[in-house]
């Protein structure tokens, strides 16, 4: 896998750190600045960096300290793989480069965590898989090198859903929300979720096949989006179906979400199944940037798109939403928040169109069966890339997994077996792949469409999940935890799969926290390439709500508050 040389689009930071409280939150006098770890963002990093209060190395080394303290230690929240053993120098680096020239982009010194089946040349890519936990690609994926371009410090690989499924794995075991430490956290992009909402970093990268950023972040009371398949290139990134894969970006603001977003959009020619070029060549915010037939090594070829540009209040007013009631269910507690957040875009503008009727697909219950044919030729063609250490084949995997793994204390997860075994025989040569993908897909297409087009819809909404059953069902807690059982277990059609094999884009933001104190989240789905809409609705509801909280289990560590007094204050 190579990778063209990728301009950095740098975002006017200074439009982003306009506040004159570093820390925007309150100094307790006139003359302080502050800037406190628990919760900050980009812009107020910027703006600390900016008023010489703060360094990269010292803010890497304040999560490391969290990574220690949290995850490692303490509730082992089991949200990260490898955590980066040159973070610091790498910090250092960028601290030397930003004192003289500047910094290269909202990201430069940000810590970002990246999931574990991303490429990192300089740590392990694991996939969640214990049988690869010395492996170390070749090269960058896409992404990966996007942010380093960006000036990120990758602090480390989250951890995740074995083959990303789930949210369990061979190397560190079950990830820990850190809401409840008996509770899920979603799959599987888990340990991303986690460890965001723990404060172990400021943003990270997921990937969603199924519905693994949503899930993710919607348990752990973040910002998720999953974007229209192929707007982020798949170069690099161990894949569950290239058909469905896309990585997205998870946070704690929608503003976070949304500069990290920009950092790694952008055409690659190198990205499988040519998806991404594709994407961009029917973009409406892209055409005319530049010629996609030649955009390796070129300079001014086409880039990302700034999505900071929809982070604006007012965004909701006179937007068609409709509320898609298929998809909700009779858990009390999801009702209440869910309807308080449509009350909520009503109340901020929103023409709100109730209910909506979608149909259910007929498709649905083995979608994720039928997308799984592909999974052998797909996963193979990756281990290729990989050092000759790797084993290269499905068969080869499984023999390690029924002999020496299976006698070890992490032993693998049914459901991976199964998708391992059944790849041995299903493949996308089957008759019933080959009526998905030329039939079936296309026609759930249409339909989706016909749905927003027939009533002028900007978007469908609903509750992320129908029951808070969803968050507490974690099969490695449950049988010690009988608590479990007390949250209704309503039955919904799937909202996920529907929208995620066709590409559609849809985004989660916190609405409320249930009675034991976990998050849930609402949802916006929409057309193709309109992950801007999705942003500025999001954006706006935030900004009106704020009901992103931090969790009481994993409080701040001395030394996470820093303070400069101006001297004129002490004369």
């Amino acid at each position: 896998m190579k990778h063209t040389t990728r301009a950095i689009s740098t975002l006017a930071v200074t439009v982003l750190c306009l506040s004159p409280v570093v820390s925007g939150r309150a100094s307790e006098s006139p003359g302080a600045r502050t800037f406190t770890l628990e919760e900050t963002t980009i812009a107020e990093i910027n703006a600390a960096l900016d008023a010489g209060l703060l360094t990269c190395q010292r803010l890497t080394e304040l999560y490391l300290n969290r990574i220690a303290a949290y995850d490692a230690d303490g509730p082992r929240l089991n949200s990260i793989i490898t955590v980066n053993p040159k973070a610091l120098a790498t910090a250092a680096a960028l601290d030397d480069e930003r004192r003289l020239r500047g910094p290269r982009s909202p990201l430069h010194c940000i810590p970002v965590l990246i999931k574990d089946n991303i490429d990192t040349v300089d740590m392990p890519t694991t996939n969640g898989s214990v049988i690869l936990k010395d492996s170390t690609p070749p090269d960058d994926a896409y992404l990966t090198k996007a942010l380093r371009d960006a000036g990120a410090v990758i602090i480390g690989k989250a951890s995740m859903g074995e083959f990303a499924g789930g949210s369990y794995n061979t190397v560190r075991g079950q990830v820990v929300n850190p809401y409840h430490l008996k509770r899920n956290t979603g799959g599987s992009s888990a340990g991303s979720g986690a460890a965001i909402a723990a404060n172990l970093a400021v943003v990270a990268v997921g990937t969603d096949t199924s519905t693994s950023v949503r899930a993710p972040s919607a348990f752990n009371g973040l910002a998720g989006l999953r974007p229209t398949t192929g707007l982020i290139s798949r170069d690099g990134i161990a894949p569950k179906n290239l058909l469905f894969d896309t990585a997205g970006p998870m946070a704690r603001t929608v503003t976070d979400m949304a500069i990290l977003l920009s950092a790694i959009t952008g055409p690659d020619r190198h990205d499988p199944l040519g998806f991404n070029a594709r994407v961009y060549e029917n973009h409406p915010l892209f055409k005319g940037k530049g010629p996609l037939t030649a955009f390796s090594n070129v300079k001014g070829a086409p880039r990302g798109i700034d999505y900071t540009q929809f982070l604006k209040k007012g965004s909701l007013k006179g937007a068609r939403i409709g509320v898609a009631r298929d998809y909700w269910g009779g858990d009390p507690e999801i009702v209440a928040l869910g309807e308080a957040a449509i009350a909520k875009l009503k109340e901020l503008g929103a023409v709100i169109v109730d209910p909506v009727k979608v149909p259910t697909d007929q498709y649905v219950s083995n979608i994720r069966e039928l997308a799984d044919y592909r999974f052998r030729e797909d996963w193979e063609a990756y281990l290729a890339t990989l050092g000759p250490t790797v084993p290269k084949t499905v068969a080869e995997f499984l023999k390690i997994y029924d002999t020496d793994v299976k006698r070890s204390p992490l032993p693998l997860e049914d459901s991976v077996h199964r998708l391992l075994t059944n790849s041995l025989t299903k493949t996308s040569a089957d008759p019933a792949y080959k009526n998905l993908v030329e039939t079936t897909l296309p026609a759930n297409t249409k339909s989706k469409l016909a749905i927003l087009d027939a009533q002028r819809l900007d978007a469908l909404v609903f509750p992320y999940s129908a029951t808070f059953a969803a968050v507490i069902n974690n099969p490695a807690f449950k049988l010690d935890d009988p608590t479990w059982q007390t949250f209704p277990r309503t039955p919904s059609p799937s909202s996920f799969a529907p929208y995620s094999s066709i590409g559609f884009p849809m985004i989660v933001v916190p609405m409320g926290f249930g009675t034991q104190g976990l998050p849930m989240a609402i949802s916006l789905m929409a057309r193709p390439y309109q992950e801007g809409k999705l942003i500025g609705y999001a954006y706006d509801y935030e900004q009106a709500t704020r009901h992103r909280r931090p969790s009481p289990l994993v409080p701040p560590l001395p030394g996470e508050t820093i303070r400069a007094v101006d001297e004129r204050s002490t004369k």
